[in-house]
């Protein structure tokens, strides 16, 4: 591995697709380095950093629960020295040697803000078209535009008493939300195509649109803004076993590709919480034996990698952070496998 790989500035989520190279297997089949220190820079994250040291980053939260001296694992500062060493019993052991002016620096982030960013503040989900259609919505214009932009003057129904400066997000209905298999839909997507400002309120109020990130039309519907603030996931796999699908896609690329955005069939109510990691699972396919002409049933195939980053009651948003080829909506998702013996010496050399 390049020395100078972690001076770029790191698309966190995309790490785990690096080319490891084994030191030495560790008994627990997880550690890429027995003795090894790295210094923390800008452009880091603690994602990144987990895919310097482990085969599987998710498994990072074993190392600092071994180590209770650390307080807070999210505070890690550039110019932060990080050792993993073995301790007792070939137990692999992490020390952060802390070389920054804290009161300077702003500690690393577990992911990158800019992959995330836009997804944090998005509507998210809605129960019902029902429910979509009773919310507040953009009625008139004095134009007779078909889509409007930045600076437009709009009229909307249904924010009489909002008050003035009060901001909205402007939505349109996405897909439909369905868990394989099930006939009743959980839910539809929002798709986030902006934002306005209340200029005036009563039957009438005034908006003006203050960000359009989509083309905005009349019938639009209003919610409320909310601010978009990073949170600090920590990756982790489930507290227990997951067999969930990728159910719908938030781009219009025809197959799914690292850093972009799904919705998963599965939430809270669920078990599942920010930060909990699921392996990506090609169905099982048919082919011909070559011998017997048969059919052959292949075995699922594991493609990739998503991180849930936003945990609805009955549905995810994830990223994909790693993948070996296009993933496609309805894909697998299961908890991720812990690394065999054999994984760990495919490693070596």
């Amino acid at each position: 591995m390049q020395k100078n790989i972690w001076r770029n500035t790191l698309f966190c989520l995309g790490l785990c697709a690096m080319a490891p190279v084994m030191a030495q297997a560790a008994p627990s089949g997880t550690l890429l380095r027995t003795a090894h220190s790295y210094t923390v820079k800008r452009g880091d994250t603690l994602w990144g950093i987990a895919a310097h040291f482990l085969k599987n980053p998710w498994e990072w939260p074993r190392l600092w629960h071994r180590n209770t001296y650390i307080k807070n694992p999210n505070l890690i500062y550039p110019g932060d020295r990080v050792v993993i060493t073995r301790g007792p019993g070939g137990q692999p052991e992490l020390r952060v040697i802390a070389l920054h002016p804290q009161m300077t620096a702003e500690p690393l982030p577990t992911v990158a803000r800019g992959e995330v960013m836009p997804f944090l503040g998005n509507p998210g989900v809605i129960a019902s078209k029902k429910a979509y259609d009773q919310l507040p919505y953009l009625a008139a214009s004095a134009s007779e535009h078909i889509v409007y932009a930045v600076g437009d003057k709009l009229y909307a129904s249904g924010l009489a008493h909002a008050p003035v400066g009060a901001h909205y997000q402007i939505v349109a209905l996405g897909p439909e939300l369905y868990r394989p298999g099930r006939k009743n839909a959980v839910g539809y997507a929002l798709r986030d195509l902006g934002s306005a400002v209340v200029r005036r309120n009563g039957a009438h109020a005034a908006m003006e649109i203050t960000n359009a990130l989509k083309e905005i039309s009349l019938g639009d519907r209003l919610i409320p803004a909310t601010k978009s603030v990073v949170p600090h996931y920590f990756p982790s796999a489930p507290s227990h076993p997951v067999k969930a699908h990728i159910i719908a896609k938030m781009s219009d690329y025809p197959e799914i590709m690292v850093g972009q955005v799904v919705i998963v069939d599965q939430g809270r109510e669920d078990g599942l919480r920010d930060g909990n990691v699921l392996q990506i699972e090609r169905a099982a396919e048919t082919t011909k034996n070559a011998v017997t002409g048969k059919t052959f049933a292949l075995p699922p195939q594991k493609v990739g990698s998503v991180m849930l980053f936003r945990v609805f009651p009955t549905v995810s948003y994830a990223v994909i952070t790693t993948a070996t080829r296009g993933i496609q909506v309805g894909d697998h998702l299961a908890s991720p496998s812990p690394v065999t013996a054999s994984d760990s010496s495919a490693g070596n050399g």
